[in-house]
């Protein structure tokens, strides 16, 4: 006979009985002061939720909300949700001198920027004529068109051959179909529709492409030269009610945010590879615009501070030169020789260094040398420094990829 609910009684005699008839009380209800039929339906009840969490608990959960499952929509399988848990999966650990390598195309960004600071004071302070700073600068960029022309005309040679053994290869291939499942765009040079041709290029006319490219690009510099030599009277009265201290201000923030924004990548820049039968656009990012538009605002300020017309002409020249082609002809001589490249970070560090100590100390020759030895030893230190710090905190990456799914909003545009 079960016990009586106002007293006690043996626990293995009550848990036996319970176990086998679920109207038994349990022994912790055996102080319970209620009706014996208020108690027969809670041990009733706790006994059916016992049941059904371990009917639950016997099913084998799957990530999936598509079809009813008897765990709850938040529920989380804490014996394999660490198991695919994966650290760091994709980094790749930093070394010394291929950091030290990649740093060099900030040291060149920055050196050009002090080689302009420096060509400024110089004509500010009349030490050296804007007529002779604007005709090297012309010279070089020159010199420098003339070799990236070279360039261009040695790849479309060799894209030539690969066309041509492609096609002798496989005769019943079209090309234009082979380039456009490489992704790349062709445009064919008896093409019928003028829109996919280049602005420059006429598919009448008797000059090869290339040539018509460098029509063009003679063309583009004598209407930059022209439309400079008009706007240097109005650019010089510009900030005519402006102090020089804002001048001043203004053109150092502008000059620092050519440097932060700069496009540092690898890419060639934006160009077109010219074939006998065929024209390939090959469409890279530019400079970043704003870096670009940046450094001639500078130059057009400080230009607006110059005493004559030549003067401002004359650095506003300079500064397209150096802030606008120059970074083009820098891109693509790290594409094509990294000696190359190696070399004209050299010369413009020491080109920089004892420039910057000739304008703060006095243009005598041993001042010169001594500021290109310690400008050189500086900025080696510097690169040093700056990459064994990126190597240093690469140890507190911690990517964490999982199981689990991310989190994507998904747009609907229209409404059923």
């Amino acid at each position: 006979m079960p016990p009586s609910s106002t007293h006690l009684a043996d626990p293995q005699t009550t848990a036996t009985w319970s176990s086998l008839n679920p109207n038994y009380l349990a022994p912790e209800d055996v102080y319970y002061h209620g009706s014996s039929t208020e108690a027969t339906l809670n041990a009733r009840k706790r006994k059916e939720r016992t049941r059904s969490a371990s009917r639950r608990r016997k099913g084998h959960y799957k990530k999936l909300l598509w079809f009813k499952q008897p765990f709850p929509d938040n529920y989380t399988d804490e014996k394999t949700f660490l198991d695919h848990l994966q650290r760091n999966p994709r980094m790749q650990p930093y070394e010394f001198w291929s950091l030290m390598a990649n740093s060099t195309v900030i040291v060149q960004q920055v050196a050009s920027v002090a080689i302009f600071c420096c060509s400024f004071t110089a004509i500010f302070q009349e030490r050296v004529s804007p007529l002779s700073v604007v005709s090297g600068a012309s010279f070089c960029t020159f010199l420098a068109w003339l070799l990236w022309d070279y360039w261009m005309a040695d790849s479309d040679a060799v894209a030539q051959e690969d066309v041509d053994g492609t096609s002798s290869s496989e005769s019943l291939t079209d090309p234009q179909e082979d380039d456009a499942k490489n992704g790349k765009l062709t445009f064919a040079s008896n093409s019928d529709n003028p829109a996919h041709q280049p602005p420059y290029i006429d598919p009448n006319s008797s000059l090869s492409p290339k040539n018509q490219q460098r029509l063009a690009t003679a063309k583009s510099a004598l209407l930059i030269y022209a439309a400079l030599l008009g706007l240097s009277p109005i650019l010089k009265s510009l900030t005519k009610s402006t102090t020089s201290d804002s001048i001043w201000a203004l053109s150092s923030w502008l000059l620092f945010m050519n440097i932060a924004f700069f496009d540092y990548g690898t890419s060639n820049g934006s160009q077109y590879v010219y074939k006998s039968s065929l024209i390939t656009a090959n469409h890279n990012s530019l400079p970043a615009s704003i870096s670009t538009n940046s450094a001639l605002m500078a130059s057009t300020v400080l230009a607006s501070r110059l005493p004559s017309t030549t003067h401002v002409f004359s650095l506003t020249l300079f500064s397209i030169e150096i802030f606008g082609l120059f970074p083009i002809f820098r891109r693509q001589l790290r594409a094509e020789s990294w000696y190359g490249h190696l070399a004209l970070t050299i010369f413009l560090v020491v080109t920089a260094s004892g420039a910057l100590f000739a304008t703060l100390a006095g243009g005598t020759r041993g001042v010169w040398i001594a500021g290109v030895i310690l400008g050189s030893l500086i900025t080696f230190v510097c690169m040093g420094i700056c990459s064994w710090w990126l190597i240093s905190l690469q140890k507190y990456k911690n990517e964490i990829h999982g199981p689990w799914d991310p989190a994507r909003p998904v747009i609907r545009r229209r409404w059923d």
